[in-house]
């Protein structure tokens, strides 16, 4: 069984730069303005249910 593909925001702590990957099919990239590694700022669920 395959592993689920989630949406992420990631930051880049240093200058702010913001992208969406898709984990685990891709890696939490390096900041292409700056080339700090990024981190996860916000798991992107869709279809929250309250």
């Amino acid at each position: 069984m395959g592993e689920k593909v989630e949406a992420v925001e990631v930051k880049c702590p240093k200058c702010g730069y913001i992208s969406i990957v898709y984990i685990p099919k891709e890696d939490i990239p390096k900041c292409p303005e700056c080339g700090t590694q990024m981190i996860i700022k916000e798991l992107l669920d869709e279809g929250k249910s309250y």
